[in-house]
């Protein structure tokens, strides 16, 4: 898989976008978004697992492994985290090879005391075999990142706010 930076998200072949305004502070948000192992709770049925594999887990530069139900595995390398308005990663390896190239990015804006606009963007270059997939893929992400945000959204609210 080849790594990019983010400026991939405004070149990539594919790119699928989608927002929400959620109930709860950039601060909650962000609590969530960083705490990998804790996406299993919100990202949706086909998320197995979201582990840390560096030290420390946050940062640019930490690294995680996202595997989805039926074994396909993403390794991802941070590449923004500007806490908290900017979250994005690179994939740095994928079994099965669907994408060649991945970036993933998230942003965070405040809209009044308590609420935040989420916007979840997905920027890859599919293999080639996918390519003919991409209009069902599309609709397919866009309808589960929809949930996820929602679900985010939800757990955020629940989560005591730190002072960042």
């Amino acid at each position: 898989m080849i790594q990019r930076d983010l400026s991939f998200i405004e070149t990539a072949p594919v790119r699928i976008e989608v927002g929400s305004t959620v109930q709860a502070t950039p601060a909650q948000v962000w609590q969530v978004l960083a705490d990998h192992r804790g996406w299993t709770r919100w990202f949706g049925p086909s998320l197995a697992s979201c582990e840390p594999t560096s030290e420390p887990p946050e940062g640019v530069g930490s690294t995680r492994t996202v595997t989805l139900r039926g074994g396909a595995r993403v390794d991802e390398r941070f590449i923004v985290w500007d806490e908290p308005e900017l979250w994005a990663f690179t994939g740095t390896a994928m079994k099965p090879g669907a994408f060649r190239e991945l970036v993933e990015r998230v942003t965070l804006a405040p809209i009044g005391d308590d609420r935040t606009r989420v916007t979840y963007t997905m920027a890859l270059t599919p293999a080639g075999w996918l390519r003919p997939m991409v209009p069902l893929l599309r609709a397919g992400v866009s309808r589960s990142l929809r949930d996820a945000l929602e679900a985010l959204g939800r757990e955020a609210a629940g989560v005591q706010a730190t002072a960042t």
